[in-house]
């Protein structure tokens, strides 16, 4: 199925037909973007915790950025 477009009275599009399997693939892709690994919700419990208990430590922007960018 071709995908459709529906206008308003300006020929401005409004509204899209897709086919059901082309929205259900849009489902899942958009669905699978938003899962969360499970090494990353302990990294942020681990994160979490540590805030709690005061041990957390802060740095500054800068501090992080030296990390990335080429010395």
């Amino acid at each position: 199925m071709a995908t459709q477009f529906v206008t308003d009275e300006n020929g401005k599009r409004t509204s899209v037909i897709i086919s059901i399997e082309h929205y259900e693939n849009l489902l899942h892709q958009h669905q699978r973007d938003l899962e969360l690994t499970d090494e990353y919700k302990k990294m942020m419990d681990e994160m979490l915790l540590k805030e709690d208990d005061g041990t957390a430590t802060y740095v500054s922007a800068e501090h992080i950025k030296s990390k990335f960018m080429p010395k």
